[in-house]
């Protein structure tokens, strides 16, 4: 029979192991990503303050609705090297102006975290790189988009 000590040890021995299994089995522990609000970037937008839009649509969606002056790279969903490759003229506007970079996704999720994840790695600081929240597709000032198709707006 155990003691109280022995139980007590037992106990944290077994939650000990759970944490290792549990953190082992997560690929990689996420970074943060900063999310930008629509209203924050339309704020940033009507006052023209100098910002690097990473446009990551994929082709089809980006002659549908895009921003005026984004930088169209296609690397949706970022997930191969060739996606990913488009993105280095985000990394170049960067390295010319130093202006904050936002990542402009169909729904501001994994592709949009990936290719945040792919700028750091080319040397933009990560304070500096923020991800639309929601993506184009939740983007509620649809007057402001571009649409080669066939003139302004939805």
């Amino acid at each position: 029979m155990l003691s109280r000590k022995g139980i007590l040890a037992k106990r944290l021995i077994y939650i000990f192991c759970a944490i290792v299994l549990l953190l082992g089995s997560s690929p990689v522990i996420a970074a943060e990503y900063k999310l930008m609000d629509p209203a924050d970037l339309k704020i940033r937008l009507d006052s023209k303050q100098p910002t690097i839009l990473v446009d990551i649509q994929k082709k089809n969606a980006y002659k549908e609705h895009h921003f005026y002056g984004s930088i169209r790279t296609f690397a949706y969903p970022a997930k191969t090297d060739l996606d990913k490759q488009s993105l280095v003229q985000a990394v170049r506007m960067y390295d010319t102006t130093q202006n904050d970079v936002v990542v402009i996704g169909p729904r501001g999720g994994r592709a949009s975290q990936r290719s945040h994840d792919f700028l750091i790695t080319r040397g933009i600081p990560e304070e500096k790189i923020y991800i639309l929240e929601g993506g184009i597709k939740k983007w509620p000032y649809k007057e402001m988009l571009l649409n080669i198709k066939g003139g302004c707006g939805d």
